[in-house]
């Protein structure tokens, strides 16, 4: 059985790989985007984000995650 943690990095990787929008999602929006295939909290995307490279920056009132 895969674990909890291995299937978020494998959805999360198939979704950071094919989104361009680098500047426009915070870690809800991505939340939401990926609700119909996993069940994700904040802290898991936050995390995730981090560990690859992402950092936050402030747009229009809101931080939402960039590349570096």
């Amino acid at each position: 059985m895969i674990k909890k943690e291995e299937m978020v990095e494998m959805v999360l990787n198939a979704y950071m790989d094919e989104e361009q929008d680098s500047g426009r999602f915070t870690s809800q929006d991505i939340c939401d985007n990926l609700r119909d295939t996993i069940s994700l909290s904040t802290d898991e995307v936050s995390g995730y984000l981090m560990e690859h490279g992402y950092s936050l920056e402030r747009s229009d009132d809101r931080l939402v995650w960039v590349k570096m």
